[in-house]
């Protein structure tokens, strides 16, 4: 029997509904898949039959859930690139060339007790001292430049007690952005060789005290250094011999 087409002008396609459990089935091919019933009844749906669901469906509803997440994922990624862009955060592979050393012998954080990042910071404030002394500008640190003196420095380092290469020095000039002003940093670089080690200091005050020593007694004291912003970097070989670099720019 003809199927009577709906207002519109197009006829509805039938469905064939299980009478046991009521599964819906696009072919008439029993049994029925949900429940094993061998008879299905054929039913042409009706506008009211839609009525009910299409009064509730927003897009929210259509939307597959792994669509959803793709969303929110993309939201996510797209606002980290804006906050990136400006500055705000650092995303992986925007940074700039690594800066790191791998496998560098001996000590970069503390050795003998001594805690080698509070040597730094005694070690630049008997640094301004002395320029103070000498009538020179102080010298301001820079983050910047600490990184650049701990790369300097450790590949130092692992070039005095290993047969491994070292990282490129030119990953410096690239690191730099605009922390000189696009001038050329000066590094300064000096070890205890020899005369001393960790092991003659007890304290961060009395190791950089002597380091100032170290440099004063060199060809450029530090009240020669030039003024502007500096890093310093301390690092203890695994002999005890104590390196540091200071850039200045």
């Amino acid at each position: 029997m003809p199927v009577a087409p709906e207002e519109g002008g197009y006829e509805r396609q039938p469905i064939w509904v299980c009478p046991e459990c009521g599964r819906e089935h696009q072919k008439n091919s029993p049994p029925c898949s949900r429940c094993g019933n061998a008879k299905l009844e054929k039913h042409v749906p009706r506008e009211e039959d839609y009525a009910e669901e299409l009064s509730g469906t927003s897009y929210l509803d259509v939307l597959e859930p792994r669509y959803a997440v793709g969303i929110v994922f993309a939201l996510v990624a797209g606002g980290a690139l804006v906050l990136a862009l400006l500055g705000v955060i650092t995303l992986p592979g925007m940074g700039g060339p690594s800066l790191a050393v791998a496998d560098v012998p001996g000590n970069a954080t503390t050795a003998n007790g001594i805690d080698l990042a509070e040597t730094e910071r005694a070690y630049l404030a008997d640094a301004n001292d002395r320029r103070a002394e000498a009538g020179v500008d102080r010298l301001d640190r820079s983050e910047t430049l600490d990184d650049v003196a701990r790369y300097l420095n450790q590949r130092r380092v692992k070039g005095t007690y290993t047969n491994e290469e070292v990282p490129p020095i030119d990953r410096v000039s690239d690191a730099l952005g605009d922390a000189c002003n696009g001038e050329q940093p000066v590094a300064y670089t000096e070890s205890g060789g020899d005369r001393e080690t960790i092991t003659d200091y007890d304290s961060p005050d009395s190791l950089a005290a002597a380091l100032g020593d170290v440099f004063d007694s060199g060809e450029d004291s530090l009240s020669e250094f030039p003024v502007g912003r500096t890093g310093v970097d301390v690092h203890v070989g695994p002999d005890g011999r104590v390196f540091v670099t200071q850039v200045v720019c």
